[in-house]
């Protein structure tokens, strides 16, 4: 019943007409008094679009550049203050909604720009309801809500970051984007992130992300209480942190019931929890969010993904730091069949590496 009602509802955001596809530099792209970005998905979106944002500002310094988050990657909105002038919020309520709407179609935009690659009913709407003339976005199932469209690079073989920067080439002629996924973190949370923590006792920091968004992405008890174990033979050069969310505590105790002062506290700000993770010298994590932030301070990280033959997944979001390294295992598995000696052998070959 959903999935019918949200293709009624992309049905209706339909223009007339075949969308442009840009194949380079469009003379109505330059120079817009105001433009909006749709971004209204999870925390990881927003961080693999700071690249995109950064170049789309240094191109338009003079424009006003909005964005549309969501409830749940609102959090993240810190990351990308520097390009941004303003942020709306979608949130769950039926009313909010509605309210979000109204205040986008007031704004008078001249541009908007929905950054999801894959369709969205949600998209469809907020593209529809704006007043701007022009609306660009990707070839794809909803591309007839879009006035121009640029070609969807092959997800099995382009990164996201790079996907991205193909909505570059109607303000660019080209899809080059020599800006990076950092971004700059206040004083006083990097100062708190160092009381919270301490300062480091060894000479490498590793930090232990124990899960993502959902139960499949986590390693699960067994297997990180055995690769701390093995640790043992490390722990001359290596100190150990755990991270993990308030609602996954019961976990986290048990990790570290045998290691002391392993676990980091709990903070309500992800912007914390950035600054905190920005502490470490290594990181193993299998969730997608944390390893842009080791793309952001290039930090090396130790990746645990499922991958899927679906064309239309496309590639995993793999880290863009120095020394990391992907563990993969198909998604009819779980990562839980990740082996640990694996994972110890990725941290000691990154271990040996930054030692050089």
């Amino acid at each position: 019943m959903i999935l019918i009602l949200k293709k009624i509802i992309r049905k209706l955001s339909e223009r007339n007409g075949e969308p442009l596809l840009v194949n380079g530099k469009l003379d109505s792209f330059q120079n817009p008094k105001k433009v909006l970005l749709l971004r209204q998905d999870r925390i990881g979106d927003v961080l693999v679009s700071i690249a995109f944002l950064k170049k789309l500002r240094v191109i338009l310094p003079d424009s006003q550049i909005d964005i549309v988050l969501s409830h749940r990657n609102k959090s993240a909105q810190f990351a990308i203050k520097e390009s941004i002038d303003n942020s709306f919020v979608l949130e769950k309520r039926i009313a909010a909604y509605f309210k979000i709407l109204s205040e986008l179609r007031k704004q008078e935009y001249d541009i908007v720009i929905d950054l999801l690659d894959n369709a969205s009913s949600t998209s469809s709407i907020l593209t529809s309801f704006t007043k701007a003339k022009i609306k660009l976005g990707f070839e794809k199932e909803n591309r007839k809500v879009y006035s121009h469209i640029v070609r969807l690079p092959n997800k099995k073989e382009n990164h996201i970051i790079e996907r991205l920067n193909s909505l570059l080439l109607p303000f660019a002629g080209n899809v080059k984007n020599e800006e990076s996924l950092s971004f700059n973190l206040s004083f006083d949370s990097q100062s708190k992130a160092i009381d919270l923590l301490g300062v480091k006792s060894k000479k490498f920091r590793l930090g232990i992300n124990l899960s993502g968004s959902d139960d499949s992405k986590n390693w699960g008890t067994g297997n990180y209480i055995g690769f701390i174990e093995t640790l043992e033979t490390l722990k001359e050069k290596l100190e150990v942190k755990v991270f993990t969310t308030k609602s996954n505590e019961k976990q986290l105790n048990e990790i570290t019931e045998n290691v002391p002062n392993a676990a980091a506290p709990f903070v309500n700000s992800f912007e914390q929890f950035t600054a905190m993770m920005s502490t470490c010298d290594i990181i193993l994590t299998p969730d997608t969010s944390v390893v842009h932030l080791c793309s952001a301070f290039n930090i090396p990280c130790i990746a645990l993904y499922t991958y899927s033959n679906n064309p239309n997944v496309g590639m995993p979001w793999e880290p863009r730091s120095k020394h990391s390294k992907a563990l993969k295992i198909s998604d009819k598995e779980t990562l839980g069949l990740i082996k640990i000696t694996d994972v110890l052998v990725a941290l000691n070959q990154i271990i040996e590496e930054i030692s050089d």
